[in-house]
């Protein structure tokens, strides 16, 4: 997956936001927030976000839609300068955006064969 599509990276967020109570409109924003970050590549540098952002950040870390990486790069004058990044997870976006999508799959086979069931007068 090059490039990651607004809707696969909502219905994870979805998937993992929705299911903790968070609102539709708000996962949509919170999935339009990390996009106006990321555009079309796959990492931003850590020193462009604000206090409330890196938290955000931090959140979305800890529910697998990113990653953190560090690099040290050495100056011309001997220092070493620390780049911290954030970057997409887009395997596990791709993965999360599908989960409770066969989950309600499955459900919705099950709550087929309890009407099926009904209608002939099996159930009570």
């Amino acid at each position: 997956m090059s490039v990651l599509k607004r809707n696969v990276l909502i219905k994870a967020l979805q998937n993992v936001y929705g299911s903790k109570g968070v609102s539709k409109a708000d996962v949509v924003e919170l999935g339009d927030f990390l996009l106006a970050f990321f555009g079309y590549e796959d990492y931003v540098l850590d020193n462009v976000l604000s206090s409330p952002e890196r938290d955000a950040f931090y959140d979305l870390e800890e529910n697998g839609f990113l990653k953190t990486h560090r690099e040290e790069i050495t100056l011309p004058k001997g220092k070493v300068w620390r780049v911290n990044q954030w970057k997409l997870r887009k395997n596990k976006i791709e993965e999360l955006s599908k989960n409770v999508k066969e989950e309600e799959e499955i459900e919705k086979k099950y709550e087929e064969i309890f009407k099926m069931m009904e209608n002939q007068g099996i159930t009570q």
